[in-house]
């Protein structure tokens, strides 16, 4: 599909908070309009920018100290790490159960956002059977939505729809509740970004059969969330094998260019984080997204960009998730009996 060209405004503007958190939703609404004709109504074309409110860093007390962003370099390339110190191996079950796979509700301990902050996470068919460990992919949401987002978009059943055709290898899908954190700061050790590394993908992968190797977690996210899973995966791209923006809502002013995708994706040793890109070609978040596409074409950094027809909607991001899957799902074996045992004991 060849790009049309798109104008949008010229001059720098501030869409006032509430306005913003109703358009990083993805939602059918009044606020949708008024932003598109602001985009049709103006004859040059550069870079949109929208403020978003920044949260006041905290002051950690001693026994509020978050655990630290992950600062190792680990191969990307999956390699059987045992979730216990456990000794003995046990056998895996043969895999030809048929029954669908589950999404269940769970909560972890957060300092930065606790007390307690939700999630959703999807298991595959055969989870218990099996005995094995699972590539897992963090999906993250849009500013005005929760967990249930990805959910109600139908994540799972085309998951399990793909899953039970072997179409792509089991793989768990977390899905978490972002909240106030997510929504009003940008980026760094007192953000969504340190809850994400430093206290969700530990939970998951001391709860569950999560496959606990860089190369074996992805992460990606739609509007507000595709911002954080590329802020995320560039500024720590040792801890992930891919990264999706899904509709990325590019367009947070507080974040410098220590934080902002647009600036780190050029900054930063990518290393071989797989990188996807799509929008469609009526989304008002079009500009920025193409422009971080252009920069990366420019220095020859590989990417995976896709422009679609569609626009800021829940309708949209449905209509491709089969199609995140599947790219997801190219990093990682494509039979499950490559994965290791899960030697958890704290599986569910």
């Amino acid at each position: 599909m060849q790009n049309r060209p798109v104008k949008y405004p010229g001059k720098y503007f501030v869409v006032p908070f509430l306005l913003l958190q109703f358009l990083l939703a993805g939602c059918v609404n009044e606020g949708a309009q008024i932003v598109s004709n602001i985009i049709s109504d103006s004859e040059n074309e550069n870079t949109v920018t929208v403020a978003i409110p920044k949260t006041p860093t905290p002051t950690p007390t001693p026994t509020d100290t978050p655990r630290p962003i992950p600062s190792s370099t680990p191969t990307l390339t999956p390699t059987p790490v045992p979730t216990s110190t456990s000794t003995s191996t046990p056998s895996p079950t043969p895999e030809s159960c048929s029954n669908r796979g589950q999404v269940i509700l769970g909560s972890y301990p957060s300092q930065l956002a606790g007390p307690q902050r939700r999630y959703r996470i999807y298991l595959p068919p055969c989870y218990e059977e099996a005995g094995r460990v699972y590539p897992t992919l963090y999906l993250l949401h849009g500013s005005a939505s929760t967990d249930n987002q990805w959910d109600d978009l139908g994540i799972d059943e085309e998951a399990d729809e793909l899953i039970l055709a072997g179409d792509i290898p089991p793989l768990i899908i977390v899905m978490p509740d972002g909240g106030y954190i997510a929504n009003n700061s940008s980026g760094g050790p007192f953000s969504f970004e340190a809850v994400i590394l430093a206290e969700l993908i530990p939970n998951i992968e001391a709860t569950y059969c999560s496959w606990s190797t860089p190369g074996a977690r992805a992460i990606g996210g739609l509007s507000r969330g595709g911002y954080w899973s590329l802020e995320i995966a560039i500024r720590n791209s040792q801890e992930f094998a891919s990264v999706g923006a899904h509709s990325a809502a590019l367009v947070d002013t507080h974040a410098g260019p220590e934080l902002n995708p647009q600036y780190t994706a050029l900054t930063h040793e990518l290393g071989d984080l797989r990188i996807y890109m799509d929008i469609g070609e009526d989304d008002w978040f079009i500009p920025n997204v193409r422009k971080l596409h252009q920069d990366l074409e420019a220095s020859g950094i590989e990417h995976t960009w896709v422009l679609n027809d569609g626009s800021h909607i829940d309708s949209y991001w449905a209509d491709h998730a089969k199609d995140y899957l599947y790219w997801y799902s190219l990093a990682w074996p494509a039979e499950a009996d490559a994965y290791p045992a899960c030697l958890t004991t704290q599986s569910q």
